[in-house]
């Protein structure tokens, strides 16, 4: 019992001791600083950042102009560009109260009036998501038929001096009527300082469509009305090829966002009851600025600043399983050449030759295009073709450490070959597998980042070598914010296992371990 104690006190000072070392090295406190901030935001990445990096798309920008970090608006020319907005507070009509959001403007016969008594708006609770907007209209086969119209819209600010990257209205309505009184819905944006309007009808390519029998879906603009719809449905319809977004938000204005409903109540109708009613119930529009986020978006308006931060968890995950894979494949190698020696030692370092005479990252590309890029599949062949180069290491030292004489007395008095492995051999080679696992960490993450900016990479994952990928492909060479993070990224992990793998090297050595 004295001996087991006076055992685990002796491993526990000459822990104390290596750690107090560790902790005297510069370089391992940089190498251990650096990783653990790494290892923080892969871990807290979610809390970090609201996004997907992979399928939040088309947050901001637009496919061909690729959002700028928003702290560019501090430095010259950032003056113009614009961020998100959403203006619309109330854009499903949850709140009963319609008119907190909403403004509700009538003309009849094309003249304004303070109000209709033919129009009614009211809250429905029962149709749409959240509620919905009822805009009816009721004539009493006393009164003269007229044309009505209203407007159900809100009044915003456009606040920024450069336009937005491109604007999406949504919007959806059901219409209930009878044959004899035509419904027209318009949906329209208007710049109200310089008398700008762009309106969108229900018809095909936004043409204006009159609707005169109930409806059983929910009907929307087709196609939807945004500002990056093609250019053969914007020249029908507004006869431009223009930017949409530039001819309502030029910059610094206010505008009017709203649904235009007009009502045909036309002279034959007289004598009769006429009723219709319109449920409206999502009608929003949002602007999509040219700058978000700390460092923009790609070309699919992803924001990188999330991918950066999940990048992480795949490359330091890919970097510790694929060097413990290999260094334990070439720990077992080794030592099993080595203590066994003869012909399984034979055997085993000509197979080693093999593969170490071998191209490396060919072959790379070779396996993982035959057996697909999933990130399980990148982990395990990075890692079974890492190991030959610590394996010779270990043979080797496993041969030198079999002829030494505390090996040859454990022999003597009777230990069987597992007990001299187990108790002798691994806790004299195990310094080795420490600093190796370090230094070969970085190899696996750079192995991955070049699989992934060559294209073999996981569709569902964003890694670090990804985004480079997709600044290849998509020519984005010249957002320097896109490029150089993540090659920082890849080169500040690698660098920081390196520097841990030379503290621990100077520790574990005896021939560099500084004396004190």
């Amino acid at each position: 019992m004295a001996t087991r104690r006076q055992k685990i006190r002796f491993n526990i000072e000459r822990t104390r001791k290596l750690f107090n070392a560790f902790l005297r090295s510069k370089r391992a406190n940089v190498g251990l600083l650096i990783i653990i901030f790494f290892i923080a935001i892969a871990a807290f990445a979610s809390l970090l950042t609201p996004y997907d990096p992979t399928l939040d798309t088309w947050l901001a920008g637009s496919g061909s102009y690729h959002a700028r970090p928003s702290w560019f608006k501090y430095f010259p020319g950032g003056e113009y560009l614009s961020e998100n907005l959403a203006p619309i507070p109330d854009p499903e009509f949850s709140d009963p109260s319609i008119s907190k959001n909403w403004n509700a403007e009538f003309l009849l016969s094309d003249k304004p009036v303070e109000y209709s008594t033919n129009i009614f708006v009211e809250h429905e609770q029962a149709i749409g998501k959240s509620g919905s907007a009822l805009i009816t209209y009721h004539r009493s086969n006393a009164s003269t038929p007229q044309k009505a119209t209203i407007r159900l819209d809100t009044n915003s600010y456009y606040p920024y001096r450069g336009p937005p990257a491109r604007f999406f209205c949504k919007v959806k309505i059901i219409i209930e009527g009878s044959k004899d009184l035509p419904i027209e819905p318009l949906l329209f944006v208007e710049d109200t300082t310089h008398q700008t309007r762009l309106d969108w009808g229900f018809g095909l390519n936004w043409n204006n469509a009159n609707f005169t029998e109930t409806m059983t879906k929910w009907k929307t603009p087709s196609p939807q009305a945004t500002s990056d719809t093609e250019v053969g449905v914007r020249m029908s319809r507004f006869n431009t090829i223009s930017s949409l977004e530039e001819m309502v938000f030029p910059e610094n204005v206010s505008y009017t966002f709203g649904l235009e409903i007009t009502f045909w109540d036309v002279p034959t109708n007289a004598g009769k009851d006429i009723r219709g009613s319109v449920y409206v119930d999502v009608l929003d529009i949002k602007l999509f600025g040219t700058s978000f986020g700390l460092l923009g978006c790609d070309w699919q308006g992803r924001d990188l600043f999330t991918q950066l931060i999940y990048g992480a968890r795949i490359s330091i995950s890919v970097g510790l399983i694929a060097a413990g894979i290999s260094v334990l494949l070439g720990l077992i190698v080794g030592l099993v050449a080595g203590y066994i020696g003869g012909g399984v030692d034979e055997v085993l370092m000509r197979l080693t030759d093999a593969l170490l005479v071998l191209p490396g990252l060919p072959l790379l590309i070779v396996l993982i295009a035959v057996l697909g890029t999933s990130i399980s599949n990148l982990i395990i062949i990075i890692g079974f073709l890492g190991w030959m180069g610590f394996a010779r290491v270990v043979r080797s030292q496993v041969l030198s450490l079999k002829e030494r004489p505390f090996v040859e007395a454990a022999r003597a008095i009777g230990a069987g070959k597992s007990h001299v492995i187990f108790k002798h051999i691994i806790p004299n080679v195990m310094s080795l597998v420490y600093v190796t696992l370090a230094t070969s960490v970085p190899a696996a993450i750079v192995s991955e980042a070049a699989l992934s900016w060559l294209g073999y990479f996981d569709p569902y994952i964003m890694s670090w070598g990804r985004m480079l990928n997709d600044v290849q492909v998509h020519s984005g060479y010249g957002d320097w914010w896109w490029v150089i993070p993540p090659g920082l990224c890849i080169a500040a992990v690698s660098v920081s296992f390196i520097l841990l793998g030379y503290a621990l090297d100077d520790i574990l050595n005896p021939r560099l371990r500084l004396r004190r």
